[in-house]
């Protein structure tokens, strides 16, 4: 029975947690910052290791001094050990661990195998900060995906059972193979290694390769026939190829003539065998149907997509290629120079034809690594090898700064991945670089409001802050460069002058508030470009465009406009550079005192991502820092700014339009200033309840709905005293009364409810709240429910009537 509590040092409790329950097993501290390994043997002195990497894995865990979550360790982990898993160095354990003073957990590492393809959060994240809003995203998505699944042990009470856990899932007969089995989790990787190892020494040409593939037979089809095999045979008649006395053959009739000759190796099969003496052949029996069944999963593009972060689809990386095509003339490829320095894994640059004069580079070595091994077997991956290279755009040095002596070693190294690449003469020649096409999907974190790659979220702190390109560009774009996609941009046309830049990103650069900066320093003219919806990108959600624009960077002013090409419609839309001041500016602009006031407007960001933050309400929120206060004089100007806000519904299109500083045409519209009013009171944001004060917003008199008694408050209903309503407007007041006179029949007396109940306050009667406390979207009462439904439909009506006048008022460019 163990006992760790109080255990001063971290290591000490490693150690003892190694020599309690893996005493056979070896063990290694902190392998890629892994905290702790287990691994095949002690010492090993294997006849076929290839030094670091070639022991066999059975366990990665986080460890802890004290007592922590089980899921905050989980996280740490998963955030640490995804770049080990990509890089291919070590072959993943089956299991996943944790432990701290008091417990040790396991999960199956191909439970967890789903969120590597996650998006949604930045996985550079620091690992240990397990207060960042990214590492809690994290968590949410390892809770959902593993919670059934992981198997919690306690030190003390389950020793026993700890030690039968590993001695029934860690070993075979009590011993520990040399060879590490092929499973689903790391089939492809291993194929990976098959490629580089093993396929050149088979005894087929390149051309016959390309032959091969034509038919139908790619190269991972030899791979299985070695992967399914035992004693030199293939187990299994459902392969193209099959492996007969270590030599492959043929087993289907392709192209109408059978090959029966056998292929055999160049090297007598020495790397053959070398390469299989490390594996385990064939994979356990759950495993082969899988293997068999999954073949798609070894075809080049889907490994690009299983190893890379984040990818480009093929649908628009197809279509980009169209626009360059379209700006740069029919035979750009052989005109200009292609570079991608956030490569990835190739998704992007993949239909490329001259292999000559395109570079790939990316920050993970293990992009690179992937990159590397699919050029020979991707036929639409057209690169030569010395053009791939890692390169850490934002922080690698692009020139030589002679008076900077401190970094000059770092400098020289970077220059001589840039010259072993070919690149720096491009880079240092005027006249070449206006040549150059800088072609990217670059990582769309930000430090303030980020989704990673792709979207809106919390505020991310720490962020896109460890880089030089926010520290050189601080002062000159300001706040974008809390996001990544800009730092890259911002240095593009900084430090590669004159190039040409084609571009994936989101629209925040060409019409936000945060980047008028941005485009004071981005000089360049655009081109041509096309939107498509965030969510048509695997792993992304949200309703928000992504864009493609093509820029030449040749110190032109920042255009006051960019239309883009909406391919899912055929339309266009039009993206404004909006220097102008926001709707928020102008509201401010009017005397705004609390004496009178009958609810506080929250009036934060505006644009349409903030969609749900204007709302009325009694509440003071002292963390909001925009708040408008609704007295007699300033309520029509509320109400304006609330229909403004919330008349138009949000689409994925308009999720970046700006709401401006108006011009005067509104002051003299009393219809229209009326119909902002109606379209006020009876909007689910109005959130005035009587819970939380006098409720001053009821539109109507006693008498009107038959009310039980008085009103606390007549104000709104003698404010709207002889005001004119549009016939719109007068639909909505009729609605609203009926539902009114609906809820004064239905309360049985005036204890059960109020009778000073708000519009919030009836919808909170009818439909009730779940056990989060969220509002029930209907209600249980069939009549209620008819009743709402119509007043919705005619607000709606009122919404489109609104709409137009938004535009002419200047509130919105169209």
């Amino acid at each position: 029975m163990a006992n760790y509590s109080g255990i001063q040092k971290e290591e000490t409790l490693k150690s003892l947690v190694h020599e309690d329950y893996f005493p056979q097993f070896g063990y290694e501290p902190n392998i890629d910052n892994i905290d702790f390994v287990i691994t095949d043997k002690k010492a090993r002195d294997d006849l076929f290791s290839d030094g670091p990497g070639s022991s066999r894995h059975y366990l990665w865990a986080e460890a802890k001094k004290g007592i922590y979550d089980v899921y905050d360790m989980f996280t740490q982990l998963i955030l640490t050990c995804k770049k080990t898993y990509e890089k291919g160095e070590h072959l993943a354990p089956p299991w996943l661990g944790c432990f701290d003073e008091a417990r040790i957990s396991f999960v199956s590492f191909h439970d967890i195998l789903p969120i590597f393809i996650e998006t949604d959060f930045n996985w550079n994240t620091t690992p240990s900060n397990h207060e960042t809003a990214d590492f809690k995203k994290a968590r949410k998505k390892v809770e959902d995906l593993i919670g059934a699944k992981v198997l919690i042990y306690n030190f003390e009470s389950d020793d026993e059972d700890i030690k039968e856990f590993i001695k029934t899932h860690f070993t075979t007969g009590g011993t520990v193979s040399t060879k590490a089995p092929i499973t689903k989790d790391n089939f492809v990787q291993v194929f990976i290694k098959w490629v580089k190892e093993v396929k050149p020494s088979i005894d087929i040409t390149k051309e016959e390769w390309a032959d091969f593939n034509r038919k139908g037979i790619p190269d991972y089809d030899f791979y299985r026939a070695d992967v399914l095999s035992e004693g030199g045979n293939t187990i299994t008649d459902r392969l193209k190829i099959v492996l007969e006395n270590d030599n492959y053959k043929f087993h289907e009739n392709i192209g109408g003539r059978l090959f029966s000759a056998e292929i055999k190796f160049k090297d007598k099969g020495e790397a053959y065998v070398r390469f299989w003496n490390k594996y385990e052949r064939p994979p356990a029996e759950i495993y082969q149907k899988y293997i068999i069944d999954r073949r798609d999963l070894l075809a080049p593009r889907n490994i690009r997509e299983v190893k890379g972060s984040f990818f480009t689809p093929k649908v628009w990386a197809d279509k980009s290629k169209e626009y360059l095509a379209a700006v740069f003339g029919e035979n750009w490829q052989d005109e200009y120079y292609i570079w991608d320095c956030a490569a990835g894994t190739g998704n992007l640059l993949a239909g490329l034809t001259n292999k000559y004069n395109i570079w790939a580079s990316d920050v993970e070595e293990g992009n690179v690594e992937t990159i590397q091994s699919l050029i020979d077997i991707d036929e639409n991956l057209n690169l030569l090898p010395s053009h791939v290279f890692q390169f850490d755009f934002l922080n690698d040095y692009l020139e030589l700064s002679p008076t900077d002596e401190i970094h000059m070693e770092k400098m020289r190294r970077d220059m001589a991945k840039l010259e072993t690449a070919g690149l720096k003469t491009i880079l240092d020649d005027p006249e070449k670089r206006k040549k150059l096409i800088i072609y990217i999907n670059p990582p769309y974190a930000e430090a303030g409001n980020q989704k990673m790659p792709m979207g809106g979220g919390d505020p991310k702190i720490g962020v896109s802050t460890h880089n030089k390109a926010k520290d050189r560009y601080l002062r000159f774009i300001g706040a974008a460069t809390n996001e990544l996609s800009a730092q890259f941009m911002a240095r593009i046309y900084d430090e590669i002058p004159g190039c040409k830049l084609a571009v994936f990103s989101k629209l925040k650069f060409v019409c936000t508030q945060n980047f008028i900066k941005f485009r004071k320093f981005f000089n360049a003219a655009y081109k041509g470009g096309f939107a498509v919806r965030a969510n048509t990108f695997d792993n992304v959600q949200g309703k928000f465009p992504i864009a493609f624009t093509v820029w030449d960077l040749n110190g032109e002013r920042f255009p006051e406009y960019i239309d883009v090409d909406i391919p899912e419609d055929g339309g266009r839309k039009r993206y404004w550079d909006d220097f102008n001041k926001s709707i928020n500016h102008w509201i401010r602009t009017f005397d705004n005192p609390s004496n009178g006031s009958i609810g506080l407007l929250i009036c934060e960001s505006p644009d349409f991502q903030k969609i749900h933050q204007p709302y009325l309400t009694l509440l003071s929120e002292t963390r909001k820092s925009r708040q408008f206060f609704c007295t007699e004089t300033s309520l029509i100007l509320g109400c304006v700014y609330f229909s403004v806000r919330l008349g138009i519904e949000p689409t994925w299109l308009n999720d970046r339009d700006q709401f401006l500083f108006p011009n005067d045409g509104w002051k003299a519209d009393t219809v229209f200033q009326h119909d902002c009013l109606v379209f006020t009171l009876f909007h689910g944001q109005n959130r005035i309840s009587t819970n939380d004060g006098t409720n001053h917003w009821i539109p109507f008199t006693e008498k009107e709905v038959q009310a039980k008694e008085k009103f606390a408050s007549d104000f709104m209903s003698a404010f709207l005293t002889g005001m004119t309503f549009s016939p719109e407007a007068q639909a909505v007041l009729g609605a609203g009364r009926e539902l009114w006179q609906y809820y004064h029949t239905a309360i049985k007396d005036i204890r059960s409810a109020s009778v000073n109940a708000s519009f919030y306050d009836i919808r909170e009667f009818f439909q009730g709240r779940k056990e989060t406390g969220t509002m029930n979207a209907t209600s249980n009462d069939a009549a209620y429910n008819f009743l709402i439904k119509g007043l919705r439909e005619k607000h709606r009506i009122l919404a489109k009537k609104i709409e137009p006048k938004i535009y002419e008022y200047g509130f919105l460019k169209g």
